[in-house]
């Protein structure tokens, strides 16, 4: 859709006075954009603090109520396979979305407006308002740049290969397979299709060799594994793997956050251990987190079925299901959570959905490779949505529209108080 005619339409959505074609039609495109489309949405005019509060408090009102009427009732959600119970997040309400018309105050109440009428964020309270206000986008003496696509390979024989500085083309033949670069990705292309020229029998009968590609605190990074498996790999995160996959199973390890699609071989399951948890799965699509940092190793499944395990307890989850393994207790909750809250990341943007501070920054310190010191102790509970590709000033100025918690920056160290 043209972004002037979208600009339009949020406007008038906004003031309550779009028309239900017009609704029709901003409910349609909603669906099918991606996350960076739906942040980026451009006024006609500045406005002061005080008509955005207007608007956006006068769009809520209609939104939450025409919601209340046309929302069905939750359907039931079916428990794991091994009768675990299964509980609703309390920051998540639906499994797959919340509210259309919540949401579209969400994105429309997000507005990025280069150089003209500033950075707004919306924060929701538990009791169902918001807040939203202006924040000039001016020069910021102390700053800190978000990441970006920065990782290092690890190889075999013990060498590395700086992938943020690496060239785009081959890195590297290795055992069974060619290993290319390309805008932030790595491949592995297994020797039946490697370039003409390439000694296919002698790579198929080297013995597969192990590497491991890491992401720094700040760096995200793209791997397509040899059987055709894609990766999304977290800041401050390492996947190790073979070159080629032999053998009854193919099995890799994470430490961090990754999310996968799993090419489908039926007789050759995914396994991937994280921590003491451990995923399998025939072909699915799945977000793992397992940083030592957090309290649990959580494996939320999108697509397909998955089975995590930890020694004899195992479960199956459906979609929309999040199987969260105390590392303190060693027990599993599954729970029933908003599958795009948890792989935003993924898309670009930082989704809080209610979370309290100290979870929120420590996401943050990762991403823009901090550290964090607390000053106080604040208790409120943060929800909205941020790109990832904002500076850390346009972050924290943005999460203290809240009033409930300020920042310092002083170097590599944040400092946060009440």
């Amino acid at each position: 859709m043209d972004r002037t005619l979208l600009a339009e339409l949020a406007h008038r959505f906004l003031e309550g006075t779009a028309t239900e074609e017009e609704k029709i039609l901003l409910h349609q495109w909603f669906d099918a954009a991606d996350k960076e489309a739906i942040e980026l949405v451009f006024l006609p005019k500045r406005e002061t603090e005080e008509d955005v509060q207007k608007r956006i408090f006068a769009g809520l009102q209609v939104a939450i109520a025409e919601e209340a009427v046309e929302r069905p009732a939750a359907e039931p959600v079916e428990p794991a396979a091994a009768a675990m119970p299964v509980e609703r997040s309390p920051a998540a309400p639906a499994p797959r979305r919340i509210g259309r018309y919540t949401r579209w105050i969400a994105a429309a109440s997000i507005l990025v407006v280069a150089g003209v009428t500033g950075l707004y964020f919306w924060k929701a309270h538990k009791t169902g308002t918001a807040a939203c206000c202006e924040v000039p986008v001016a020069a910021v003496r102390k700053d800190l740049p978000p990441g970006g696509n920065k990782a290092t390979l690890l190889l075999g024989d013990g060498s590395t290969v700086n992938l943020g500085a690496a060239q785009n083309g081959v890195i590297r033949q290795v055992a069974g397979a060619r290993i290319d670069k390309q805008d932030g990705k790595l491949i592995y292309m297994v020797a039946a299709t490697a370039a003409q020229g390439a000694r296919k029998t002698a790579d198929v009968a080297a013995a597969p060799e192990m590497n491991t590609i890491q992401t720094p605190r700040g760096g995200q990074y793209q791997v397509v594994l040899p059987d055709g498996t894609r990766v999304w790999l977290n800041a401050a995160s390492s996947l190790t793997y073979p070159t080629v996959f032999t053998g009854p199973d193919r099995r890799v390890q994470l430490n961090g956050e990754a999310y996968f699609e799993v090419a489908r071989k039926k007789d050759q399951p995914f396994l991937v251990a994280a921590g003491n948890m451990q995923v399998n799965v025939l072909g699915t699509h799945f977000n793992l987190m397992a940083y030592d940092d957090e309290n649990a190793i959580k494996t939320t499944l999108l697509e397909g079925a998955v089975k995590v395990t930890k020694g004899d307890a195992s479960y199956m989850l459906q979609p929309g299901q999040q199987a969260s393994l105390d590392r303190s207790s060693g027990a599993f909750r599954i729970l029933a959570v908003n599958v795009d809250e948890v792989v935003a990341w993924k898309n670009g943007v930082f989704e809080l959905g209610g979370e309290t501070i100290e979870p929120v920054m420590r996401e943050m310190a990762r991403w823009y490779d901090v550290d964090v010191e607390y000053q106080g102790k604040t208790n409120e509970h943060f929800r909205g949505t941020i790109p990832r590709s904002a500076n850390a000033s346009e972050v924290f100025r943005m999460l203290e529209l809240t009033g409930a918690v300020h920042f310092t920056i002083e170097g590599k160290k944040v400092i946060v108080r009440p």
